[in-house]
């Protein structure tokens, strides 16, 4: 892991002195140019997650799920097209096996489970009246618009007052969320449905500081267990301040990469593919030096000699 304040200097020198939010771009970019280049992921992860129901909503820094165990069992990963498959089970028939399906990306820990008003929990006094602002559509199928003094916008603008968590008069019912866009604040924000009660609604999200443009993605397990193990593939965020974490091993590699992006910025594309080429190498050994040596081998499902249980006996 390399810490952005021990590459800033080197990034100034490699880009030129410029603002720190235009170097900060720059070094994010070269993250991930790095980040898809080495034949050892160094962005793979794990985590455990307890769950209710077969529906899971994953933690905002996973970005790629690579592998499931559903309650300490194996189970085999489907894309969103397999409900489609003349072979598969559809979306309701019940599935006898360990299965999790890849939903998509979605923009709420939650879905709505009835048209509601939105409010807008706010921690800090300084985040008072920022933007919080949610697409869709109301309880009408009408799309979500704003009236500002006569002028309309597209999405709907969630109150953000400090001390109260109350919709507008005015606000439509939601019925659907297309996706949110928020401006960066001083704490967390909790976004939920309102029912005219205190003790009840649906949480749909809280979203981070830095959480502009929310989005998670989700999957679907093909039975409720109390807790999944996931193998994942890390988000590489924006890194949005010297303080922050680049989830690298090799600072040699990462400044080779930052020369490459400059190069390729200049149209050098020969130097910038050799840069790039170094980049890769430097980061691969370092990675293999970190790992253990292990392999994984070929998975082999033979139908012809395993005889499947009744679904009752898989529990």
């Amino acid at each position: 892991m390399i810490i952005v304040n021990e590459i800033y200097e080197d990034a100034e020198s490699i880009f030129g002195h410029c603002n720190e939010k235009k170097l900060l771009r720059w070094i994010t970019d070269s993250v991930q140019l790095l980040a898809n280049k080495g034949e050892v992921d160094p962005l793979v992860g794990y985590v455990d997650l307890c769950v209710s129901g077969q529906c899971v909503t994953l933690p905002r820094e996973v970005e790629t799920p690579l592998a499931v165990n559903i309650n300490g069992h194996p189970t085999r990963g489907r894309d969103e097209l397999f409900v489609f498959h003349l072979n598969g089970p559809g979306e309701h028939m019940p599935s006898c096996d360990f299965t999790w399906v890849n939903e998509g990306n979605f923009f709420t820990y939650r879905d709505l489970q009835c048209p509601a008003k939105l409010i807008a929990f706010v921690e800090q006094p300084e985040d008072a009246g920022k933007i919080l602002k949610v697409f869709g559509y109301d309880d009408q199928n009408r799309p979500l618009r704003t009236d500002l003094n006569g002028t309309w916008e597209d999405g709907l603008r969630v109150p953000m007052i400090y001390g109260y968590a109350l919709p507008a008069a005015s606000d439509p019912k939601v019925a659907r969320i297309t996706g949110i866009v928020r401006d960066k604040t001083v704490a967390p924000v909790r976004l939920s449905s309102f029912d005219n009660s205190t003790s009840s609604g649906t949480l749909l999200g809280v979203f981070e500081p830095d959480e502009t443009k929310p989005i998670y993605r989700r999957i679907r397990i093909s039975r409720a267990c109390p807790w999944v193990r996931l193998c994942y593939r890390k988000r590489s965020l924006d890194l949005i301040s010297q303080n922050d974490r680049i989830l690298l091993h090799s600072r040699p590699a990462l400044i080779l990469a930052m020369q490459a992006l400059k190069k390729y910025r200049e149209w050098d594309t020969a130097a910038a593919v050799q840069l790039e080429a170094q980049a890769t190498r430097l980061l691969t050994e370092r990675e293999n030096v970190l790992q253990a040596p292990i392999f994984s081998p070929i998975q082999i499902e033979d139908r012809n000699t395993v005889k499947v249980r009744p679904c009752e006996d898989l529990d």
